[in-house]
C-alpha cells in the first residue's frame, strides 16, 4: 500500500491514501480504522529523545525500547504541555518484567471522602514480545487548566497555537486542532467517517469500482491516529465528462451545511442539454479550509492538473472560499445565487413590509441590467427599509462582485443558477439522499442515481439526433441553430427570438465598418410594462456582435437584442464562434461510451467494441513504434481511415432507425 504526505502541500498531521492501492478498512463496533497494515504489523522502530528534543504527541502505535524510555518520554511530554504524571496502574509477570503500565495526568480533579478522581489524561503501554513497550490507547485531553510552569521556555510559542478539542472520538483520543487555521473549528461539529457498517460499505464500494473501471479514482485522507478523514472519488465516466464540460464546476455543500449524516460534497457541472452532470464526491470530517483545500487538490489531481474556469460555491463558507483561492488561484470564483435568493425570505420575515421587500429585492438581483443600476437600486431600497443596521444585507452588498447577476454576467457560467425560476441545478443526488440517509445507503443508492442520470442524457440525445423541433419564425439563422443544437439549447434560442418581436431598434452612431445600435425592449417589471434599453455594437467586417446584456458572455446563448441587430443588418448566417461545441448535439463524446457499473445498457455492445479496438490498436502500436518509419506509415494510414470513418458513421446514423416513441415514454 502506498502512503504518502496529503496531496501536495498540506499540515504535518495529515496522511493520504491513494487510489492506486488496494483499502483495507478493520472494523470493531462502531469504530472504524483505515489502516494499511495492523497494529501488530506496522514495523516502527523504537523511539529514542534527545534531552533537547521537542516531544510529539502521544498517539497509538508508538513504540520505546524500554520501560524507562517510555516513562522518560511521558515525563518530558507532560512537562513541556504543563501537567505532572504518575503511575496509575502497572502488572508484572512472572519474569519480574512490566506487562502492562498506565501513566496517567497527576491531577486530582475530584476528592471526597469515599475516592478520588483524576484526570483523564493517559497513556496505555503493553510489552512486546521483541522487550518494546508499545503505546496501545492515548487520551490527550485534560479536565483542567494546563499549568504554565511545567512549561519550557522553547515551547511557549507553540503552546500559544494550540487548542484541545473537548470532543472525544474513536479511541479516546482528543483531537488537536490550529486555531490560525480555523478559528472556528472548535464550534463545528466533526462527523464520523465510518460509523456502523459504513466503512465497511464504502470500502467495499471503491473496490468493486476499481476493479470494474479502470479510471475510477479515489484518494483517502487520514489522520495521525490512521482514522478516515475525508474521501475523494470520481469514476471514468465523471474524469471524461469534466473534459467537456468541467469549465465551470459547482460545489454543492447541502449535506454539510444541513447537518446529513452522509457528509457529502459534490462537484457538478452541466452538460449540451443543460443538465446536470457529475465530476466527483467526497466526504468531508469537518468544514475547516484544511479538509476543503484537500478536496480541491484532490479533484485537482484526478484532472489530470486542469483546474476549471469557473468555480460556484455557497456564499456562508469561508473556509471554502480560502481553500479555493489556494488551490485555483487564477479560476473565476463567483457564490450560488439560488442558495443566497434561497435564504431571503427567513432573513427579511421579521419585517413590517416583508413582501415588499422581498419583491423589491428580487426585482433589483435579478431585473437590473447594469451594476450601476443593481447598486442605486439597492441603496434605495436600504433607504426606504430603513435597512442600515441590516448586517446580512450590507455583507452582501460589500460582496456584490462575488453573486449579483449584473456583476458576474461579463463571464461564461453556462447559465447556472441565475433564472429566478430555474430549478437548483447542483442539487444531483435528489431524491437519494436525505438527513437521515447513512453513507451506506447511499454508496447502495449510487450507481442507481447515476444510471439513472446517464438513461436520462441518452433519451435526450436521441430526441436531439433523431427529430427536429420546428422552428418559430422565417430566420435561416433560427434553422442555423435547429440543426447544430440539442432541443434543450435550441428551446433556449428560440425563446429570444420570440423575445426579438419586443425589440426596437434604432441606430446610435454608423462609422462605416463598425455601428451602434439602441435597442428597446417591452418588459413587464412587477406587473408593470417599462422598457428596458441596451446597447449593441455591430462590426460589419467580421460580423462580430456585442450587447450591453451580455447573455452570450454569460450562457452561450444569443440574445434577443443581437438576433435584432443581425436582423436589421440582413445577416443570414452567423459565424462558427456563435454556435458553441458545448452545446452541439452531433459532437461524440468520450464519456457517453465509457464503461462504468452503472452504464446505460444500449451503450454496452458499443462499449465491448470500442474496448476490443483498443486492445489491437495498442498492439499494433507496439509493433510500429520500434522504427520511425513504421510509426509514420501507421499515423498517415490512421488518419486516412479515420476521414473515411467519419463519412461511413455519419451515413449510417442517419439511416439508423430509432424506436422514437419508446423513448418519448421514457422521457416524459
Amino acid at each position: 500500500m502506498i502512503v504518502t504526505s496529503r496531496i501536495l502541500h498540506v499540515l504535518e498531521m495529515g496522511e493520504l491514501y491513494h487510489s492506486h492501492a488496494p483499502l483495507d478498512i478493520n472494523s470493531s463496533g462502531s469504530e472504524e480504522n483505515l489502516i494499511s497494515h495492523s497494529p501488530e504489523e506496522i514495523k516502527l522502530e523504537p523511539i529514542s529523545f534527545d534531552e533537547n528534543d521537542a516531544c510529539p504527541v502521544p498517539r497509538p502505535g508508538m513504540v520505546f525500547s524500554s520501560e524507562a524510555e517510555a516513562r522518560f518520554y511521558y515525563t518530558k511530554y507532560a512537562h513541556q504541555m504543563g501537567f505532572g504524571i504518575m503511575t496509575r496502574t502497572s502488572k508484572k509477570g512472572h519474569d519480574g518484567k512490566v506487562k502492562y503500565l498506565i501513566l496517567v495526568c497527576s491531577e486530582i480533579t475530584r476528592s471526597d471522602a469515599l475516592r478520588k478522581q483524576y484526570c483523564a489524561a493517559r497513556i496505555n503501554l503493553t510489552l512486546r514480545k521483541d522487550g518494546t513497550y508499545r503505546i496501545n490507547a492515548a487520551t490527550l485531553g485534560h479536565s483542567h487548566e494546563l499549568g504554565s510552569h511545567h512549561l519550557l521556555s522553547s515551547d511557549i510559542e507553540m503552546r500559544g497555537k494550540r487548542t484541545l478539542d473537548q470532543e472525544v472520538i474513536d479511541m479516546g483520543v482528543n483531537r488537536i486542532s490550529y486555531k490560525n487555521e480555523c478559528r472556528n473549528h472548535l464550534q463545528k461539529e466533526r462527523h464520523l467517517i465510518g460509523e456502523n457498517g459504513d466503512g465497511e460499505a464504502l470500502q467495499k464500494y471503491l473496490v468493486r469500482m476499481q476493479e470494474q473501471d479502470g479510471n475510477f479514482f479515489y484518494a483517502i485522507d487520514l489522520d495521525d491516529f490512521f482514522r478516515v478523514r475525508n474521501v475523494f472519488w470520481a469514476d471514468g465516466r465523471s474524469r471524461a465528462a469534466y473534459e467537456s464540460f468541467g469549465d465551470v464546476v459547482t460545489v454543492d455543500t447541502t449535506c454539510l451545511s444541513n447537518r446529513y449524516k452522509v457528509p457529502l460534497v459534490t462537484f457538478v457541472g452541466v452538460n449540451h442539454h443543460g443538465q446536470s452532470v457529475l465530476f466527483g464526491c467526497g466526504l468531508l470530517s469537518c468544514e475547516d479550509s484544511e479538509s476543503f483545500t484537500w478536496l480541491f487538490q484532490s479533484l485537482l489531481h484526478c484532472m489530470s492538473g486542469v483546474p476549471p474556469q469557473g468555480i460556484i460555491t455557497d456564499h456562508c463558507c469561508k473556509a471554502m472560499q480560502k481553500a479555493v483561492e489556494t488551490v485555483y488561484p487564477s479560476t473565476r470564483h463567483r457564490w450560488c445565487l439560488s442558495n443566497i435568493m434561497e435564504k431571503l425570505p427567513q432573513l427579511i420575515h421579521g419585517h413590517a413590509n416583508y413582501k415588499s421587500l422581498r419583491n423589491r429585492l428580487k426585482n433589483v438581483v435579478y431585473d437590473a441590467p447594469t451594476t450601476s443600476e443593481f447598486e442605486g437600486k439597492w441603496k434605495k431600497i436600504v433607504e426606504d427599509f430603513d435597512l442600515k443596521d441590516n448586517k446580512w444585507l450590507k455583507e452582501l452588498f460589500l460582496e456584490r462582485h462575488c453573486w449579483a447577476p449584473s456583476f458576474v454576467r461579463g463571464e461564461f457560467w453556462a447559465g447556472m443558477s441565475i433564472n429566478p425560476h430555474s430549478e437548483s441545478m447542483h442539487a444531483f443526488f435528489d431524491g437519494y439522499v436525505s438527513r437521515q440517509t447513512t453513507l451506506k445507503q447511499f454508496v447502495d443508492q449510487y450507481d442507481h442515481a447515476l444510471q439513472y442520470k446517464a438513461e436520462k442524457e441518452y433519451i435526450a440525445d436521441i430526441h436531439s439526433s433523431n427529430n427536429s423541433q420546428a422552428c418559430v419564425t422565417k430566420s435561416p439563422i433560427e434553422r442555423q441553430f435547429q440543426s447544430a443544437y440539442t432541443h434543450a439549447k435550441f428551446l433556449e434560442v428560440q425563446h429570444e427570438f420570440v423575445g426579438k418581436a419586443d425589440c426596437n431598434v434604432s441606430v446610435a452612431s454608423d462609422d462605416g465598418s463598425v455601428c451602434c445600435y439602441n435597442v428597446i425592449e417591452d418588459v413587464i417589471i412587477e406587473d408593470k410594462p417599462k422598457e428596458s434599453v441596451v446597447e449593441v455594437i455591430y462590426n460589419r467586417v467580421d460580423c462580430d456582435v456585442k450587447c450591453s446584456c451580455r447573455l452570450f458572455e454569460f450562457r452561450g446563448i444569443l440574445c434577443r437584442h443581437s438576433l435584432a441587430v443581425l436582423s436589421q443588418e440582413r445577416v443570414k448566417e452567423v459565424p462558427c464562434k456563435y454556435i458553441l461545441d458545448r452545446w452541439r448535439k452531433n459532437i461524440r463524446r468520450k464519456y457517453a461510451y465509457t464503461k462504468t457499473s452503472y452504464g446505460v445498457q444500449h451503450f454496452e455492445p458499443h462499449g465491448q467494441r470500442l474496448e476490443l479496438l483498443c486492445n489491437q490498436f495498442n498492439s499494433i502500436a507496439a509493433v510500429a513504434a520500434e522504427f520511425e518509419d513504421t510509426s509514420s506509415f501507421v499515423k498517415d494510414n490512421l488518419c486516412n481511415l479515420k476521414e473515411k470513418l467519419e463519412t461511413w458513421t455519419t451515413l449510417l446514423r442517419k439511416s439508423s432507425q430509432v424506436d422514437v416513441e419508446k423513448s418519448n415514454y421514457m422521457i416524459d
